[in-house]
This record gives C-alpha cells, sequence and structure tokens, in this order.
C-alpha cells in the first residue's frame, strides 16, 4: 500500500518543522488518523470509526520519533510507512501492548523540559492547511483515487438489481470500492421513496423497485474521494428529470465557480442564488452543499459568511440535491482551472455551459 518516498516523508516533515520555528514551538504530537497518514502517506488505523491513528509521531525541532505499540510496529513500518530508510529518518519508540500507560509516559519523556509542546489536535488549523496543499508528488495519488472512485461506483450502478435490498447494494458498493484497494468510509444507499425523503440515507433492509442512489466516500492511504450517481429501471419521471437538470446546472456552476481567492461564504451565496435561480431556493436548506476535502471526507463545509479561502492545489467535493436528485463529484482546483477526478467512463453524462466551458454532470442511468 506505501506509495511514498523518502523524499515526500522528508518534504512534509520539513514543512512542519517550518511552522514549528515561525509559532517557536519546540515539539509537536501527531496522532490523529488524518495527520498521521498525511505525514505518512499510508493508512494508520486498525478502526476506520477511531480518530486516533494506531501509531503517532513527536517531531521536535531536531528528531522524529514513531511510536507504536508492538502488535503493529512491524506492520506499519513493512506495509505502511515503510518508505527504503524510514526507519534511519525516525527514531523507534516501541511500547508493549498490555502497557498502554507507556505510551503517555514516552510522549513525556521524548518533550521532557521543552517548553513550548502541542498536539496536532490543538494545531489543527495549521494542520488543515498543510494536509489539504495537494504537492506535485501526490498529484499522481489523486488522480488514481479518483479514476478508482468513479470506477467503483460506475461498476456499481451497472451491475445492482431490482429486488436487491439496500444493504446488498452497499455491499456490492463497498465490493467495488474493495476490490480497487479502495476503504468505502462512507457507503449510502436509498431506493425509490427514501431519495426523497434523507439526505443521508443509511442502507436499510429496503428492496429496490426501480429508483436507486448510490454515495460512497472512497479513502486509500488517507486520501478521500466522493461520488454519488443515480440508477432507474425504465424512464424516469419527468418530475426527477427536471430536478435532475436543476441539480446538474447548480453542480457545473458550483464546479466552475470554485477558483482560487474566493471565499467559501461566498461560494455558500452563489450556492443561493444558483438554487434560486433553478427555481429551488428552499432545497439548499435541507442539507449541505459540501466544501473542501482531503484526509477528511469534508475538511470545511461551505457556509455563509466563511472567509476560508480556496487555494490552486486543493480538492474539492461539492454535492447539490434537491428532494429526490443529487449529484457529487471530486475536483482538483488547479491555476488555469478544475479537473473533475471520479468521472465514470461507460456512464451517461449531460454537458452543461457555463461561462464559455462545458461541464460533464452525471446523467441517469437508466437499465
Amino acid at each position: 500500500m506505501k506509495e511514498m518516498s523518502d523524499d515526500g516523508f522528508v518534504l512534509r516533515l520539513e514543512m512542519l518543522r517550518k511552522v514549528m520555528l515561525e509559532e517557536g514551538i519546540d515539539a509537536v504530537t501527531v496522532a490523529l488518523q488524518k495527520n498521521v497518514s498525511w505525514l505518512t502517506g499510508g493508512r494508520s488505523h486498525v478502526n476506520t470509526a477511531d480518530i486516533l491513528a494506531c501509531c503517532a509521531f513527536v517531531v521536535t525541532r531536531e528528531h522524529c520519533y514513531f511510536l507504536a505499540n508492538n502488535i503493529e510496529a512491524r506492520r506499519l513500518l513493512e506495509e505502511e510507512v515503510a518508505a527504503p530508510g524510514f526507519e534511519r529518518l525516525v527514531e523507534l519508540q516501541i511500547w508493549p501492548w498490555n502497557s498502554p500507560q507507556e505510551r503517555g509516559r514516552l510522549m513525556v519523556r521524548l518533550t521532557e523540559g521543552m517548553e513550548f509542546v502541542r498536539t496536532d489536535t490543538e494545531l489543527e488549523a495549521v494542520f488543515l492547511r498543510l494536509r489539504t496543499e495537494v504537492r506535485p508528488e501526490e498529484l499522481e495519488a489523486w488522480r488514481t483515487l479518483g479514476r478508482l472512485t468513479g470506477e467503483a461506483i460506475g461498476e456499481a450502478a451497472h451491475k445492482l438489481r431490482r429486488g436487491q435490498s439496500e444493504f446488498a447494494i452497499a455491499g456490492l458498493l463497498a465490493q467495488e470500492c474493495w476490490e480497487r484497494g479502495l476503504e468505502p468510509i462512507v457507503n449510502l444507499i436509498a431506493a425509490d421513496e427514501r431519495i426523497f425523503t434523507r439526505r443521508h440515507p443509511l442502507p436499510t433492509a429496503k428492496t429496490l423497485d426501480a429508483y436507486a442512489m448510490l454515495v460512497v466516500c472512497a479513502r486509500q492511504n488517507g486520501r478521500i474521494a466522493s461520488a454519488t450517481r443515480l440508477v432507474h429501471f425504465g424512464e424516469p419521471a419527468p418530475e426527477i428529470m427536471r430536478k435532475h437538470q436543476a441539480v446538474a446546472e447548480i453542480d457545473a456552476r458550483i464546479i466552475h465557480a470554485t477558483r482560487p481567492g474566493r471565499s467559501l461564504g461566498e461560494m455558500y451565496a452563489d450556492l443561493e442564488c444558483f438554487y434560486r435561480e433553478a427555481g429551488y431556493a428552499q432545497e439548499i436548506r435541507h442539507h449541505h452543499q459540501g466544501g473542501l476535502t482531503g484526509y477528511v471526507s469534508r475538511e470545511r463545509i461551505a457556509t455563509p459568511g466563511d472567509t476560508y479561502r480556496v487555494e490552486a492545489s486543493t480538492i474539492y467535493a461539492w454535492n447539490p440535491s434537491i428532494a429526490g436528485v443529487k449529484l457529487e463529484d471530486t475536483i482538483l482546483v488547479g491555476d488555469d482551472g478544475n479537473e473533475i477526478l471520479t468521472g465514470s467512463a461507460h456512464f451517461p453524462t449531460i454537458n452543461i455551459a457555463v461561462g464559455g466551458h462545458s461541464w460533464s454532470r452525471p446523467g441517469i442511468l437508466v437499465r
């Protein structure tokens, strides 16, 4: 699973130490999954529901300590953070699994005498900036993740059958993800009327008659891509098609508007305008619209008045919805334009012209 080179790890370490020097910080403990995965480029969990990683780092201005218990240490070193020479770049601190208190003692000892010690939780604003900047060396990893996510959800959409339960469809989507080395950390399925009433439809035993919505947030080595697809057996009702056209236009317009320098508050105001002009002004109130993504499915959601600004080389995932219809893809914001990462080959699309550019948005797969 490991893909990051020594240079990648060293570069991220240097980025963190640069901030430490600027802020006068003597040491930082890095223990959250999202930040450990960012630092190492590998998986840092055993239980996906845990916020904390199964290992940790203590980074000082001169040293980098890698802390893990004796269950995880060798696996992590050989399969997740084992870039050639990694063990020369860090000082290993392995503690026995049956003495969990030893982890805390190690952190105290390694930072003893230091005046300004901070955790990655306390430095969330710093780590948010660090982990959401797509560096050149990880561009290919993001494009691969996007392509595989689009493939997985597209294949699942083509394979589902009428009469399957939402649980079974979720299993099908999960299988398509796992076969591509992706962790389906969010797997939402709605059938028929549930699409009209549930914006976050955890799967149930309900069986599919004619209409299905599949939603996935797929993770690979910490990075997360999101996508939504719609499937209908037989021609969809005119109401569904009207809503789909409206959401596609909203989606294309917000993708086009996601440009460096604009604030998330401005983006939200744009969305309010887009919904109003589409004739569905109140729908924005029923679900969040997405926003900045990265090592969390949404690193920061667009809300009214938010001053956080879009930057080039960052990843966004918007998910506009009108009751019964939702669209979602993951994009890379570039200096010269945006790139959709999660397209699904062999999936129907509609083209929406915005500002002289034509954006291809997912259609409804009619089976």
